[in-house]
C-alpha cells in the first residue's frame, strides 16, 4: 500500500497579507513597550541630579510665591484661574516674564536663621 503524501498548501495573497499585518502588529507593539521604558527610564532621571534639583527648586519657589500671593487658595482655584486664563486666551510671551518676575519677587528663600516653633 502505497503511503499518499500530504498535498502542499499554497497559501494565498490574502493569507500573505494577513501574516504581514499580523508581524505589522506585533513589532509596534514591541516599539511601544520599548519606547514607555525609554520614558520611564528619561522620567527617573530627570528627578536625579542637577535637573533634579532644579527642578525640585522651581517647586519650592512656586510654592513660596503661591503662600505670599495666594494664601487662602487651593490647587482647585489655580486649575480654574489656569482654565479661565487659557479660554480667554492669553499672550505666553508675556506671562512668562510676568510669572518670573513674580517669582523673583515673592519665591525666593529668606535669608538667614529661622526661629524654632515653641512646641
Amino acid at each position: 500500500m502505497e503511503q499518499q503524501m500530504k498535498k502542499r498548501h499554497r497559501r494565498t495573497a490574502e493569507e500573505r497579507l494577513a501574516d504581514l499585518e499580523r508581524q505589522k502588529m506585533e513589532l509596534l507593539e514591541k516599539q511601544k513597550a520599548a519606547l514607555a521604558k525609554i520614558e520611564e527610564q528619561k522620567k527617573k532621571l530627570a528627578g536625579k541630579g542637577a535637573a533634579g534639583k532644579t527642578n525640585l527648586e522651581n517647586q519650592k519657589r512656586f510654592e513660596r510665591a503661591v503662600k505670599v500671593i495666594a494664601p487662602d487658595l487651593d490647587h482647585r482655584h489655580y486649575i480654574a484661574i489656569i482654565a479661565d486664563a487659557v479660554e480667554s486666551g492669553f499672550d505666553t510671551d508675556a506671562m512668562a516674564d510676568r510669572g518670573e518676575s513674580l517669582l523673583q519677587e515673592h519665591g525666593r528663600a529668606r535669608r538667614g536663621r529661622r526661629p524654632r516653633s515653641a512646641a
